[in-house]
């Protein structure tokens, strides 16, 4: 049916928008605006009906073929869309990655999601003694061959003919979504700092768009992963990791703050890791305080860990700490050393991990003085406050979770009672996705 003739008046014909008259306005690009008169004729009225006949025809055959062809379109991108995501989270390696029984030595870590005990199995009978870990050795002597060495170096700093493992560069990173972490969190004291203890040193602060840009470029393969967490603080934590390996250096969370040059614990060492204090989660390696030389062989491993643990569902903060956060260093170094499911790491292993791969793992009191537990006492950072052999103390932030007081107290009680996983058996705290920076 046509529709009734508007008034004399006049109006804009909108083709691309609503196929409708509208009164007195452009509403659309490319309209066209008729002056309307007195009514025309009876025979002139049933022409033009004629004609909004046809025209409603051609327009009603125009739509299906458009409606026709985005259907089709929608089915192609749905299909494309499905095979990205099984080849960016399937769980099995294929059969070069689960032939590779220990990391390359450098570049990006090859392989689909890591079947982690194809990748490293446990090794059976192998720390006996202080000559346990042969497959260290081989590890080191790839990695120095693909830095120009000769290799061969074994477990001394170098040995004959072989090349010394290379130092940290002297380089510190910080992340945030962009250029302007809030004052209001982050005190500025805390990242000037890190700057003035250590003199000499180099310092960037790397953006999301920074972060992307370096996965786009240099891990390419890890990138559908990389966009797929569906949290901030999940692509936050990759992305240390990546800049450790790629670019090497020190990597701090922007909530440490420094009292004295970090020259001393580096020295010497290819890869730095602090010890924490703690309960849970937060007993072990830390990953909010780092250092690396680049293309150490442990983040190959990392990446292994971080590939096999990528389709953890975000059930709240231990998703986050389990799947990207410092559980996944704590496990690749157990991978790296192939140890048996509840095998303890034990000091002659960290003594081969120092002398073959140059491995440093802190006492908490350098750079973790105070537990997350006890963060009140991080605040004493004047003189004659704080341990006298703290280096650097962690102020525990944490931006990324929504802090409930009610789950603290609920942890806390826990804890008091005897509860050895107070933080795991109580309610887990959100994770934000937004949020007032």
């Amino acid at each position: 049916l046509a529709p009734p003739a508007p008034p004399a008046g006049t109006y804009t014909y909108a083709p691309r928008a609503s196929r409708r008259w509208s009164r007195n306005a452009m509403q659309a690009t490319q309209a066209v605006v008729v002056s309307l008169g007195p009514l025309a004729p009876a025979r002139a009225v049933g022409r033009g009906r004629r004609r909004r006949r046809r025209l409603g025809q051609k327009l009603c055959a125009g739509a299906s073929v458009f409606v026709l062809g985005q259907l089709v379109l929608h089915r192609s991108m749905t299909a494309e869309g499905d095979a990205s995501s099984q080849a960016a989270t399937t769980d099995r390696p294929d059969h070069d990655s689960a032939a590779r029984v220990t990391p390359p030595a450098g570049g990006e870590a090859s392989g689909s999601t890591a079947d982690l005990d194809a990748l490293y199995p446990p090794e059976d009978g192998g720390w006996g003694d202080g000559g346990g870990g042969p497959w260290l050795d081989a590890i080191r002597d790839a990695w120095t061959a693909s830095l120009g060495g000769s290799g061969g170096g074994g477990r001394g700093g170098g040995g004959s003919g072989g090349r010394a493992l290379p130092p940290l560069p002297r380089l510190i990173h910080q992340t945030w979504k962009d250029a302007f972490p809030p004052r209001e969190l982050f005190a500025p004291r805390w990242r000037a700092s890190l700057q003035r203890v250590n003199p000499g040193w180099s310092y960037r602060l790397w953006t999301d768009a920074d972060n992307l840009e370096l996965v786009r470029s240099h891990y390419p393969s890890f990138l559908p992963l990389y966009q797929a967490y569906p949290s901030h603080i999940q692509r936050a934590d990759a992305a240390r990791y990546l800049l450790a390996h790629k670019h090497g250096g020190v990597y701090f969370d922007l909530d440490y703050e420094c009292f004295a040059p970090l020259e001393p614990l580096v020295a010497g060492a290819s890869l730095v890791l602090s010890y924490k204090e703690g309960s849970d989660f937060a007993k072990g390696a830390s990953n909010s305080v780092f250092g690396s030389a680049p293309s150490h062989p442990l983040w190959a491993v990392v990446l292994d860990v971080l590939r096999n643990r990528s389709r953890t569902p975000l059930s709240g903060h231990t998703a986050v700490l389990f799947s990207t956060g410092p559980a996944v260093l704590r496990e690749a170094l157990r991978r790296l050393l192939r140890l048996r499911p509840g095998e303890q790491i034990s000091a002659p292993m960290l003594t081969r991990l120092r002398e073959t791969l140059g491995i440093a793992v802190l006492d908490s009191a350098l750079l973790h003085p105070v537990t997350a537990e006890r963060r009140d006492l991080s605040k004493a950072s004047a003189e004659g406050e704080r341990p006298l052999s703290a280096v650097c103390t962690h102020h525990f932030v944490s931006s990324w979770v929504a802090h409930n007081s009610s789950a603290h107290a609920d942890t806390e009680r826990r804890r008091r009672e005897g509860h050895s996983h107070a933080a795991l058996e109580g309610a887990g705290l959100s994770v934000l996705q937004e949020n007032a920076w």
